[in-house]
């Protein structure tokens, strides 16, 4: 099971709209149910990383973070959204 931290500033808003997105984007390309998805805020980023795969943050990734990091702005954006599914899917495949 491949363990995905999104994490925003208070880890409630946009938390939630990156993580629907991933969820419908993730299972659209045929992985559902071979993912976890954990949400929190910032200040938890770090500790819920510590046994995760990666995070996808609507911030800067905190110090402390031990996984890869993926910027889940361009979800709320539009912007470079392409380039970073690319890059999710790329760590799926790992």
């Amino acid at each position: 099971m491949i363990k995905i931290v999104v994490s925003c500033g208070s880890g409630v808003v946009t938390s939630a709209i990156v993580a629907r997105y991933v969820a419908d984007f993730l299972d659209a390309h045929g992985y559902a149910g071979r993912y976890e998805l954990v949400r929190c805020c910032m200040a938890d980023a770090p500790t819920q990383c510590a046994d995760a795969d990666f995070l996808i943050a609507t911030t800067v990734a905190p110090m402390g973070i031990t996984c890869e990091y993926v910027s889940g702005v361009p979800f709320l954006t539009g912007k470079g959204r392409t380039d970073v599914e690319k890059r999710i899917l790329d760590l799926m495949a790992r």
